[in-house]
């Protein structure tokens, strides 16, 4: 018996950064980087204001190579790094660079530097989708207590577009199948929230590439499994 779930959408929002995704320590590394000095007298919003100021007083690809080495130092190398610096002026590389599992990390560099100088880089647009989700019978309740499974999430937030989306035409395949082993990219956050014992609701962030064709939808019903073992 195939698993059916109701799906309502609570509210879709852009957003310019992810909430904790960078912590003062991030900030006191990258102020040591560009030479800032004595911290010890800042407090934690000031290390942050202190961080912006020290990135405007750089050259906006030298500004984008700063945070780009402190961001993504473990996966990228150096040249990486100075070439992703000079196109993130032109490109939103959350959504363009070639190795998509990155596109994370990318959002939240693009974000302290708009938030730096917004006139040198593009205006993040991430999207922050709330979404309420009940089993509509018993057999659909077991996945609900698991809903970080990401599979599981990618086909519901799927069952609610149409086949012209973005998500259908490239992961078409993936999406009917056993295995989705590109999910991981798609849903970057999700906080989940029982309601009662069949419902949950769910806040999934994500790139507006993938979800922006659930903007304008209210209500949808789902047919969502996680994979195979």
């Amino acid at each position: 018996m195939v698993d059916t779930y109701k799906v309502q959408v609570l509210h879709f929002s852009n957003i310019l950064e992810i909430g904790g995704a960078r912590t003062t320590r991030d900030f006191e590394a990258l102020l040591e980087a560009m030479e800032y000095g004595d911290q010890s007298g800042l407090s934690d919003d000031e290390k942050r204001e202190m961080c912006i100021l020290s990135l405007q007083d750089l050259e906006p690809e030298e500004a984008a190579y700063q945070v780009l080495k402190h961001d993504m130092a473990d996966v990228l190398r150096d040249g990486q790094m100075r070439n992703a610096a000079g196109e993130m002026q032109d490109e939103k590389l959350w959504e363009e660079y070639s190795n998509s599992n990155l596109h994370e990390r990318f959002f939240n560099a693009g974000s302290l530097l708009y938030a730096a100088l917004p006139k040198s880089f593009p205006k993040p647009d991430a999207v922050r989708l709330e979404l309420q989700v009940t089993a509509t019978g018993a057999g659909a309740k077991h996945l609900l207590k698991n809903v970080n499974n990401e599979s599981f999430l990618v086909r519901l937030l799927a069952d609610g577009m149409d086949d012209h989306a973005i998500l259908h035409r490239l992961y078409g395949d993936q999406l009917s199948g056993k295995s989705f082993p590109n999910a991981a990219e798609v849903v970057w956050t999700v906080r989940a929230e029982p309601v009662g014992e069949d419902a949950v609701k769910l806040e999934i962030i994500s790139s507006g590439y993938w979800l922006d064709a659930l903007e304008r939808t209210k209500n949808y019903e789902s047919t969502a499994y996680a994979d195979e073992i």
